[in-house]
């Protein structure tokens, strides 16, 4: 894809317009409610930072609300009012986001969810279908191939468990009896309080000791309401004569893809990014897709951060399932995982405005994005970024990006783990669904 819509003498006239905004508003009220945010974390941030203009926090902070129009400034009010669940960590510094850093963003959430990954596997290597029921949360989605199982509840999974772990004797089996798995891998990938993404890797011996082949999965566990379990996985199963097999059109397509898109974002590419996916844009696919969707991701990074309540994006209170999923059961599901939160409801117009707003001006992500390091520039694709398995139909990738400033100061790390499907009729690899973001670094949060 190309920025063919895009030309020098546009963005030049788009980048004078924005600056000359943010000098005639720079002045402009901040509201009360926010000027009283956090004042112990301001006073602690108030020397000069790198980026553009050496400016202090207080001073990026005023440009941030002049460059955000009013439905933005009363997401930031209602946000400042709202209460956190988990206790801020007293190093973290306004407007900062939580991250890797703060041991509150792991200390649970890793242990709780490589444990129950253990007990998962276990489970079906004992055909104890209870047992793994008893680790999902339902409504559970899962890529056994290129489209997701759904299952509503723990009776439709007893009823009709994934071919991948249920031992039967039918001609179809994949998993017959006397057949064993040997786990060779658990690894971490993303996490944050609330959403851990893992990896789980095994093979495969039939009862006489024949390998069969091996099993590359990924795996989303989260916080629903106080309880953990997994809630979305993929599989790549490959028998043994083809492991060691490379998809490069696989690897090529997710560097290629994202590249574009983070490119997309410096060039203020208005409507590639709306045809990518982003602000009020949305792909056109007749495939369902399962993901893991709301808070914490990087909407409620920015928004939380800069209202002065970093930790809200992680309340779990109430919340019973994160499962996005289009298609025919989306209705129904999505109505499970819809955040009741007022500020969840009122954001829901928001994403329609975070890159180009109404009357063609930048949109907010774009005066939020460099927090307390400097104004945003541009972002680069992750240089860890990289495609963990693959099959001829079906990918999982790590992927991520790094936000600079005009002047290629670092701001921000962010990581996330997904899902790629290869489609047939366009004959290219697309987004088959997200397992969870994490922030993993926030220079907003470091001496500056």
């Amino acid at each position: 894809m190309s920025n063919s819509n895009s030309s020098d003498e546009k963005n030049r006239a788009e980048q004078d317009a924005i600056s000359g905004r943010r000098t005639f508003l720079k002045g402009a009220a901040i509201s009360s409610v926010l000027g009283a945010v956090a004042p112990a974390m301001m006073a602690k941030g108030q020397s000069a930072v790198q980026g553009s203009g050496q400016e202090t926090r207080a001073q990026l902070k005023t440009d941030m609300m002049a460059g955000i129009e009013d439905d933005i400034k009363k997401d930031l009010e209602m946000r400042a009012q709202s209460t956190e669940e988990l206790p801020t960590p007293k190093n973290l510094k306004y407007p900062g986001m939580l991250d890797g850093r703060f041991p509150i963003y792991y200390k649970i959430s890793v242990p709780q969810a490589m444990g129950l990954l253990t007990t998962y596997f276990a489970a079906y290597n004992d055909r104890d279908m209870k047992a793994v029921a008893d680790t999902l949360h339902f409504p559970y989605a899962t890529y056994e191939g290129t489209d997701p199982l759904v299952y509503m509840t723990a009776a439709d999974f007893l009823a009709s468990p994934p071919p991948s772990i249920s031992e039967s004797n039918k001609p179809d089996s994949q998993f017959r009896p006397g057949s064993y798995d040997i786990l060779d891998k658990l690894t971490l990938q993303t996490y944050n309080a609330v959403n851990v993404g893992l990896e789980l890797c095994s093979t495969r011996y039939r009862a006489d000791g024949y390998r069969i082949g091996i099993t590359q999965g990924i795996y989303a566990i989260t916080n629903n309401d106080g309880k953990w379990g997994i809630q979305l996985s993929s599989i790549i199963f490959t028998p043994t004569e083809y492991i060691g097999d490379v998809f490069e059109d696989a690897v090529q397509a997710h560097l290629r893809q994202n590249r574009t898109a983070m490119a997309a974002f410096g060039d203020h590419d208005y409507e590639l990014l709306t045809h990518l996916g982003w602000g009020g844009g949305n792909r056109n696919t007749k495939r369902k897709v399962a993901s893991i969707t709301g808070a914490p991701g990087a909407t409620s990074f920015f928004l939380s951060g800069w209202a002065g309540k970093p930790m809200q994006p992680y309340n779990s209170k109430g919340r019973m399932s994160r499962l996005s999923v289009s298609g025919p059961d989306g209705t129904a599901i999505n109505a499970m995982s819809a955040d009741k939160d007022p500020i969840a409801q009122y954001e829901k117009g928001l994403n329609v405005s975070n890159i180009v707003t109404a009357s063609g001006k930048s949109g907010w992500f774009f005066a939020m994005a460099g927090g307390a390091v400097g104004h945003y520039g541009y972002t680069k694709d992750l240089a860890d970024s990289k495609v963990l398995h693959a099959g001829p139909e079906k990918a999982h990738a790590l992927g991520g990006y790094i936000r600079y400033t005009p002047d290629n100061v670092f701001i921000s790390e962010t990581r996330s783990l997904g899902i790629m499907i290869y489609d047939k009729e366009e004959q290219k690899w697309g987004n088959g669904g997200g397992l969870g973001q994490m922030m993993r670094r926030d220079r907003s949060n470091d001496d500056i």
